[in-house]
């Protein structure tokens, strides 16, 4: 079966929670592959186009949810797109403290990082 893609919705705060996923799936398989948003040398007002796009090409769509969410225009601006793509979306707990899952994700789920909870996910894909 051909690798999965699903895009990677996340605040820039919390990049380093995306390179340690990315990272640690790397090494897990290849099962799927990940995107997410263009960076910094995409023209400020081609960024939502391109995202746009990325997130329509995906399989998926995996928030990763942290205490910096709730304040990031960007990552619930994706979030959204994502809802209005109608693409699958999960939403993964990168904190302990903090679980506020953002109501741009509507019915979709958060769950704990776990790599059954993604996997399961990447198998309903």
């Amino acid at each position: 079966m051909a690798p999965k893609t699903v895009f990677l919705a996340f605040a820039e705060q919390d990049e380093l929670f995306r390179d340690l996923f990315t990272a640690q799936w790397a090494r897990a398989g290849d099962q799927a592959r990940f995107l997410d948003s263009p960076g910094d040398g995409t023209c400020p007002g081609e960024w939502k186009k391109d995202v746009r796009e990325r997130i329509r090409a995906c399989d998926g769509v995996i928030a990763l949810v942290g205490g910096y969410t709730p304040d990031s225009a960007e990552a619930l601006w994706q979030i959204r797109c994502a809802v209005d793509a109608g693409k699958p979306l999960l939403g993964l707990w990168v904190e302990t403290g903090h679980r506020a899952k953002p109501m741009e994700m509507g019915p979709a789920r958060c769950e704990s990082w776990t790599w059954e909870n993604i996997g399961d996910f990447i198998n309903r894909l």
